[in-house]
């Protein structure tokens, strides 16, 4: 059983091209793949402290390395935005507002990094990606 590489969309063997995304049937994924794990260990990326798994896993693949390094810095920016909200949490307004902008940018933030990994997507994070304050 054979997959559409770009859509998913299952293809039947005489399939040219993808019935449902018009594209070439000249690469394929097959129903169980070898990438599941890659794709988890790019999930665990984004989903806060776990990403220090994919990060001290050895011998990962430069896909699932480089969303480990941008969770990475992602998880350290949370952790200093979060910082910088306890020091204004004297002023009380100040604090909720800033405490939901970061919960809110965090939250965005994880999310584009977990749907780049599903897409199969090494893209850098908006506003963030040139920070790296791991390398």
């Amino acid at each position: 059983m054979a997959f559409c590489a770009k859509c998913g969309k299952e293809l039947n063997e005489d399939d040219k091209v993808c019935s449902s995304c018009g594209e070439p049937v000249g690469v394929v994924r097959s129903e169980v793949s070898g990438g599941s794990n890659e794709t988890l260990m790019g999930i665990l990326a984004y989903l806060g402290v776990l990403a220090l798994i994919p990060y001290l896993v050895k011998d990962q693949t430069s896909f699932v390395r480089s969303h480990a390094l941008r969770g990475m810095n992602l998880l350290l920016l949370e952790v200093i935005a979060w910082v910088a909200v306890g020091i204004f949490s004297w002023v009380p307004v100040l604090d909720s507002i800033l405490s939901g902008l970061v919960g809110l940018a965090s939250f965005v933030l994880s999310l584009i990094g977990i749907i780049n990994v599903d897409n199969h997507d090494d893209k850098d994070l908006p506003f963030i990606g040139t920070i790296r304050l791991i390398k």
